[in-house]
């Protein structure tokens, strides 16, 4: 498990991305961390290749997403870390070639993006929410591939028994 060192809380909340209000024109392969993201843009009938979310906003309140996503798979990712199992249920989702697939977070979603970003292919678009500024949208480059790997880089690696 990753644990996120308190030095780098502040540097995590400035956007990887350009921000929206609204939805972009998006051409390719998407992936959403939220659930004001992933219920944004099945709304407007996009379909993710990979949706992550723990059916909460700012971490209380109860969503809906009203999908039948064709497969959910459930993992446990506790606040503030990165757990084993959602590092690996995300590097085996972004070798298959499919879509619509869920992965219900117990816990919370927000650092899963770095994960996403780091085994995703070049060229996927990851979207994530900002609290009360809207939606980050990034399209995964070397360069933020690197960015992200220098920072995990920095989190506290902890092995659970």
């Amino acid at each position: 498990m990753l644990i996120l060192p308190e030095n780098l809380r502040e540097k995590l909340k400035k956007p990887f991305g350009k921000v929206y209000k609204t939805l972009p024109n998006i051409d390719g392969d998407i992936v959403t961390v939220g659930d004001i993201v992933t219920k944004t843009v099945i709304e407007n009938n996009i379909i993710p290749k990979l949706s992550i979310f723990d059916l909460k906003t700012q971490r209380t309140i109860p969503i809906k997403i009203n999908h039948n996503f064709k497969k959910i798979i459930k993992i446990k990712n506790p606040p503030g870390c990165i757990s084993d199992e959602a590092i690996e249920s995300i590097k085996y989702l972004s070798t298959i070639n499919d879509k619509d697939i869920a992965l219900l977070v117990d816990g919370e979603e927000d650092l899963l993006t770095l994960i996403v970003i780091k085994y995703f292919p070049i060229g996927t678009y990851v979207l994530y929410g900002l609290p009360n500024k809207g939606m980050v949208v990034i399209k995964i480059n070397e360069k933020i591939k690197k960015e992200i790997e220098n920072l995990l880089k920095q989190f506290i690696r902890v092995n659970k028994k």
